[in-house]
């Protein structure tokens, strides 16, 4: 049974795998700790929405298993 997905939790998806995609990439690779992590957020905050798409396929995905 597929049911509705919600914006918030669309939006939620999208930022982890924004965050991840960063993450496994080695973006910023001179920067460690606080100031990679504050980077990749800034990132996340002005991108997520380029992952909608895909985390609302995923999450449909799931809520038909």
């Amino acid at each position: 049974m597929v049911t509705a997905l919600h914006d918030k939790e669309i939006e939620a998806k999208a930022r982890a795998m924004l965050r991840e995609t960063i993450e496994r990439s080695g973006w910023y690779p001179a920067l460690r700790g606080k100031e990679r992590r504050e980077l990749i957020e800034r990132d996340v905050e002005r991108h997520w929405h380029l992952m909608m798409a895909d985390a609302a396929k995923c999450l449909e995905r799931r809520a038909k298993l």
